[in-house]
């Protein structure tokens, strides 16, 4: 029989943990949860409420649904701020069930058979570490800015793609639960990259499934934690996690990870020559052009060293002759 999640008699041993993580949040918390609570489902499931010491109204939101839900709902609270990745992995700690469906606490679930088709898909191979769908990208005013994310073929993906790029959409995302445990201690170190280096992990061990299917919608606010921040903060952390990827990878994906680090760094130049910045702009390029395997990417990696020190020569050029003569 089928019901929905608010109707479930949750148990010590549920099926699925839906883990939130949440930072004032409260003008969305509401509909996060609901889109939970909507679900049809024929197993157990828990909500984990992770709280990183909210300053607005969100810890009172969630303990309100605690006390309507009690055997359902978990939350935990904070007494100082530590930061998503940090939250992030407290809160998958917490997670009993054998599989986590994560869902950020501005996202929401806007189909009702979303968990029982990712439980039907994870049931159905055990090789499958993580399976994902597609999602929409909104605005905080509800405006659809992308129909259909991400722009790849729905199917099976493994380390060569997690190595180009991350395709998952973490409140699109259900795996095996305890991969957070695989995390080297410099996870903590990057801010707001909470999902990349699982779903890297996780492909080395088992599959990655992208059902074709849209279930989610992903809220881009001005204080969303990653998309917000710009094209050169996201190249920035993205290089960054190159610089450690190699640590988490066989010896073999190496040399093709270099040449993605080398494309970060490419395309962090281009975004801080728009800015004006160009000292980062030198320095992104010239870490391009010396990226190991000098051959990889020699073209693209000499055009964004030569743009940078010719655009900086310009404005030099241009600020020169605007100073008043002595």
């Amino acid at each position: 029989m089928t019901n929905t999640a608010q109707n479930s008699t949750a148990s010590v041993n549920p099926l699925v943990s839906v883990a939130i993580t949440t930072y004032n949040l409260e003008k969305w918390l509401h509909r996060t949860i609901d889109s939970v609570l909507e679900q049809r489902t024929t197993f157990p499931i828990e909500i984990v409420i992770g709280d990183d010491c909210s300053a607005d109204n969100t810890l009172n939101i969630a303990h309100s649904y605690r006390e309507r839900y009690p055997n359902l709902i978990r939350v935990l609270e904070r007494s100082k701020n530590v930061g998503v990745q940090r939250n992030t992995w407290d809160t998958l700690e917490q997670c009993r069930g054998k599989y986590t469906a994560q869902l950020d606490g501005d996202d929401y679930w806007t189909d009702p058979e979303k968990l029982a088709i990712q439980v039907k898909t994870m049931e159905s191979d055990p090789s499958i570490s993580v399976c994902c769908h597609y999602v929409r990208m909104v605005s905080s005013t509800g405006e659809v800015t992308q129909d259909k994310i991400p722009p790849s073929a729905p199917g099976r993906y493994g380390v060569e793609q997690f190595v180009r790029e991350n395709i998952i959409y973490t409140s699109s995302a259900m795996f095996r639960s305890g991969l957070h445990r695989q995390v080297p201690e410099w996870y903590f170190d990057l801010v707001s990259l909470s999902d990349w280096p699982m779903w890297l992990l996780a492909s080395q061990t088992g599959g990655i499934v992208l059902i074709d299917r849209l279930m989610a919608d992903y809220m881009q606010t001005p204080d969303s934690a990653f998309l917000s921040k710009g094209h050169q903060f996201i190249c920035q952390l993205e290089a960054m996690f190159y610089e450690h990827m190699d640590t988490i990878i066989p010896s073999r994906w190496h040399r093709f990870a270099h040449a993605e680090a080398g494309r970060r760094y490419e395309s962090l130049a281009y975004w801080a020559r728009k800015r004006g910045d160009f000292s980062s702009s030198r320095e992104a390029a010239i870490k391009a052009f010396c990226i190991p395997f000098f051959m990889d990417n020699i073209g693209s990696k000499t055009t964004a060293l030569l743009a940078t020190l010719v655009r900086e020569a310009q404005w030099r050029l241009r600020r020169g002759r605007t100073v008043d003569p002595i």
